[in-house]
Formats: C-alpha cells, structure tokens, sequence
C-alpha cells in the first residue's frame, strides 16, 4: 500500500529560504522530444527524448512583515523578480520528507498578485529551471 506525503512536507526553497506563506507548490516535468521518420522505420514515427523542460510555480498569501532570514517575504522576491542577466539566477531545492531532493538553478519567469475587496491578497510566482536538475 502506498503512503502518501502530505503537502506540508514538500518544500519548495530558493537559496535557503521558504516563500512566505506558501499554500501551494507546483512542480512540471516536460519532456522534449525529436521525432524523426526514415524508410527504414516501415513509416511508424520514432521519438527520442532530447532532454527535459522542469519548471515550479509557488502561490500563497502575501505576507510583508516576515523580516526573518529563512523567509522570503514578498519585498524579498520583488527584487528578485526585477534582477537581469546572471543576477536574475537563483539557485532552488525542492524537498520531501521522503524522497529525493531536487536542486539546480532556475529564473523567475512570471510574478502575479491578486486582490479584490474581501479576500486575503495573494501571489503566483513561476519558476523556469535553467541548466541541469540533480537529484539526491
């Protein structure tokens, strides 16, 4: 029988610290593929995984008051959003209480708030994997 992870103990991190009041991670694994065709196939396609596309989408409540160290509070990742070039690299883990921990390097991609009159404001940030993702 399988046992399931509860979302709590799956950990998306930027450098060392969680984003502030996190309430859902998301993570994508795509493959890229080639397709190729040839005589010598009797004309059925063949596909070849090249590599893979990983990406990460955090959402949660905005919060602005952390000011703790292991924290990413929505000023924190703001200037992150607005970075450049080299700057804008961030190194990221991706954990479970069991499991393997992924790791590598990724970018911001996509940075939303939304608010309306009667609800909490809240934040989706996506996240594009650059480079290689290791596993451990």
């Amino acid at each position: 029988m399988a046992t399931p992870v509860a979302g709590y103990n799956i950990a998306f991190k930027i450098g060392n610290k969680t984003l502030a009041g996190r309430t859902q991670d998301d993570l994508t694994i795509a493959a890229r593929t080639k397709e190729s065709l040839t005589k010598d196939d009797s004309g059925a396609t063949q596909v070849s995984i090249t590599g893979h596309d990983v990406t990460f989408r955090a959402s949660g409540l905005i919060d602005v008051t952390s000011g703790s160290s292991s924290i990413l509070d929505r000023d924190d990742v703001i200037v992150d959003v607005l970075k450049t070039g080299s700057a804008a690299v961030l190194a990221f883990t991706y954990t479970t209480t069991s499991g393997k921990t992924l790791s590598g390097n990724c970018v911001i991609t996509n940075y939303t708030e939304s608010s309306n009159s009667s609800d909490d404001a809240t934040y989706t940030i996506d996240f594009r994997v650059t480079g290689s993702v290791t596993a451990s």
